[in-house]
Formats: structure tokens, C-alpha cells, sequence
């Protein structure tokens, strides 16, 4: 489905005046989409930018991610802490890295739909090269980790180190409510604030 752009009223509308649902979503709602594997892409980072330069009014980030690369999650938590614009989160699928960057958005306008799903676990990757290799390998993903748990205690999880260090030693599912009694997330969406969101 194609939306119009924004133009004078009365104008003619060409079809490259036409724009897809998440760029119209963003140019009138202030709403951004992240969707899939963080791969190393900036998008998400370059919007919430262009956005908070526009105004500093709320940005709505609707996520649906299965996580992905360490080093695009912690750029994109930095951007969403250092922007002036307010950051309202909203779950759909969360895993791994991608229940971080739910967590991050501001306190209590972090929200789940209703039947989303949230992911935690131990972080892994694959290694190559030699045994020292290995090493510097594994010492790096110790660090990722550590980093990984302080940024959730950062957004307000309801746990310490060690126990969020136990619950990830294998994947840990959160259903809403228990996402929520963590302290990723503060509410599961209604149809009342959704509405607020795209008015």
C-alpha cells in the first residue's frame, strides 16, 4: 500500500510523491520500524537521528527483531540514550540483543504486545583461526557478555548480575507479563495507547 508524501494541499501527487507504509509511519507518527537481524545496518540509527533534528518529540520504535551483532545493538542503546527525543519501545518479537534495545526505551513507555515474545541467552558466535586466536575470541565474548548484562541492570531489570547470568545459561522465554515482572518492559499495548501512537 503506498501513502501520499506530505505536500501543499491542492498540489497534484506524482507517483514518486508515493511513499510505503513505514516511511509514511515515520513522517507523520515519528513511528520506526526494526525489523530482522541487526547485520551492521545504520538505518535505524540514521532515523531516530533525522528525527530528534526534527523535534524532540516522542519517537516510537517498534521492534520485531531476532537480535544479531553485538556492535549495531550497543550503537543503536547509544543512540537511544543520547538523543533529546523520548524513546517508546514496543515489542513484537524480542530476542537477544533486540530484548536490550526494548529494555532501553524510556520508563514506562516500554511496551509488548499482547502476545509478543521475549528472549534472553548467552551470547554466541563461532571462532576462527588458531588456539590464541580462540583465546582473544572468547575473552571478547566475556566482555560482550558483561556489557550485556550491566545495560539491562542500566534500563532497570529487576535482578542482579548473577541472576541474570544464571537465567540466560540457556535460552530464557518471557511471555508479556513475565517480561514485564523482569523489567524489560513496563506494559502490554492496548488498543487505547496504539491508537495514541498513530492519531
Amino acid at each position: 500500500m503506498l501513502y501520499p508524501r506530505t505536500v501543499e494541499q491542492g498540489t497534484p501527487i506524482t507517483d514518486n510523491q508515493m511513499v510505503g507504509a513505514g516511511e509514511h509511519l515515520m513522517n507523520t507518527k515519528r513511528v520506526c520500524f526494526l525489523s530482522g537481524a541487526f547485520v551492521g545496518s545504520m538505518d535505524a540509527h540514521n532515523y531516530l537521528l533525522a528525527l530528534d533534528s526534527l523535534s524532540h518529540d516522542p519517537i516510537k520504535l517498534i521492534i520485531t527483531s531476532p537480535g544479531g551483532d553485538l556492535d549495531s545493538a550497543f550503537l543503536l542503546y547509544d543512540t537511544i540514550r543520547l538523543i533529546s527525543s523520548p524513546v517508546y519501545t514496543l515489542g513484537r518479537y524480542c530476542a537477544s540483543a533486540a530484548a536490550l534495545i526494548l529494555a532501553s526505551g524510556n520508563k514506562n513507555k516500554r511496551y509488548l504486545m499482547p502476545h509478543a515474545k521475549v528472549m534472553l541467552h548467552l551470547l554466541s558466535g563461532q571462532m576462527g583461526g588458531d588456539a590464541r586466536d580462540w583465546e582473544i575470541q572468547h575473552r571478547q565474548m566475556q566482555v560482550y557478555e558483561k556489557k550485556m548484562i550491566e545495560l539491562l541492570l542500566e534500563c532497570g531489570v529487576k535482578k542482579d548480575y548473577d541472576e541474570i547470568l544464571h537465567d540466560i545459561d540457556r535460552d530464557k522465554w518471557l511471555e508479556p507479563e513475565e517480561a514485564i515482572e523482569y523489567g524489560i518492559a513496563d506494559k502490554v499495548m492496548d488498543k487505547k495507547t496504539l491508537g495514541g501512537w498513530l492519531a
